[in-house]
């Protein structure tokens, strides 16, 4: 008898923990809260919970739920200092109750762009004036093909220093 452990988060407007206590006859344990939760369960049982949980998912009308991003700051090139970014260390560890701080960066410019790990995610080099930043945009892959360089965008991005590239 195989087990699998799994662990889920969800996102604004969805309880998963609601939705494992509707799906409950086929797990061998389960706890978390609304937005994260573990689990365990047979093998044999995935495919029934699978279903259970997608049912789940349908009747709360999550194909509904729009995402909304909570923007802490909007910078500009003057800010983005190596000191600036080293002092948000200050304000971790980051998680649910502490949210990773996110700032909103307009007008860059499209330097380079490319897709990365088989098409999942996004690489950038973005430039405003001399500075140059570089992104990576997870689970985004899929607009390599919308942005050209030479395009300006707006992102919305915590910051961090690229250690490698520091030493």
């Amino acid at each position: 008898m195989e087990w699998q452990k799994v662990l889920g988060r969800s996102v604004p407007g969805f309880d998963l923990h609601d939705a494992l206590c509707k799906s409950g006859e086929f797990l061998e344990k389960y706890g978390g809260h609304e937005m994260a939760v573990g689990l365990s369960l047979k093998k044999e049982n995935f495919e029934k919970f699978k279903n259970r949980i997608e049912q789940v998912g349908k009747a709360a009308h999550t194909d509904e739920l729009i995402s909304i991003v909570r923007i802490d700051k909007e910078i500009y090139s003057e800010d983005i200092k190596i000191q600036t970014v080293d002092s948000l260390k200050l304000l971790e560890p980051f998680g649910e109750a502490n949210k990773t701080p996110l700032f909103l960066y307009r007008n860059l410019k499209i330097d380079s762009i490319r897709a990365l790990s088989e098409g999942k995610h996004l690489k950038l080099t973005l430039k405003d004036e001399s500075l140059i930043v570089q992104a990576i945009g997870f689970n985004m892959g899929y607009l390599v093909e919308d942005y050209q360089i030479g395009n300006k965008i707006d992102i919305v991005a915590s910051l961090e220093v690229n250690e490698y590239a520091r030493k």
